[in-house]
């Protein structure tokens, strides 16, 4: 059974935290948090799912790399002519294909659903991104830039911030929460373990 200071923790984690942290401070199983969850009507924020997204696109590139022609492979084919020349339908040096953007464009990322704008042939960034650094330069290496309020515009150069990867680590980890709610999960995690130790069910 669920206790209600567990649901009140349940409730003020969800939205936007890892499923293994919120099993390990509750000390239960991911079915039984996304069960819970269901019951209680909970739902995952908006930034956390595209966070989510985000991570899975950076897994699926990695992948894709892995799969890819390394340096200094040889195909079957090298030097030969191939089985087809250019025809009548090829397109000429220089010649764009009809539906090709303009630079200053913007399209929907499919996956991820961010803004893209293109800046030149075959390179789009992020609205958001380009916003930041027209205003302040180039993101440094380490640093990931971030909407300060999810609810507000996020292409408003005062709702954006750039912080470091252990920043954004943290604001995604407990120590983020309210100190009293920071209580009642270190009270948990204690009686969790008192009664895993004495073996109480």
């Amino acid at each position: 059974m669920w206790t209600d200071d567990e649901r009140r923790v349940l409730s003020a984690l969800y939205s936007d935290t890892d499923i293994k942290e919120i099993c390990r401070i509750l000390g239960r199983s991911d079915k039984s948090i996304y069960t819970q969850a269901y019951l209680l009507g909970l739902k995952r924020s908006e930034e956390y799912i595209k966070m989510l997204l985000q991570v899975e696109a950076k897994r699926l590139r990695e992948v894709g790399n892995q799969s890819r022609f390394q340096p200094g492979h040889k195909t079957w084919n090298k030097g030969s002519k191939g089985y087809m020349g250019a025809n009548a339908t090829s397109f000429k040096k220089g010649r764009k294909p009809h539906n090709t953007k303009e630079i200053g464009s913007t399209r929907i990322d499919g996956k991820d659903m961010f803004l893209l704008v293109k800046v030149a042939d075959r390179q789009w960034i992020r609205k958001e991104i380009l916003i930041w650094e027209e205003a302040y330069g180039k993101i440094p290496k380490g640093s990931i830039l971030r909407v300060k309020d999810p609810r507000q515009d996020k292409y408003d150069i005062n709702n954006l911030m750039l912080i470091s990867k252990e920043e954004h680590m943290k604001l995604n980890t407990v120590h983020r929460f309210p100190e009293e709610l920071k209580k009642t999960i270190r009270a948990l995690t204690k009686l969790k373990k008192t009664i895993r130790k004495n073996g109480t069910k």
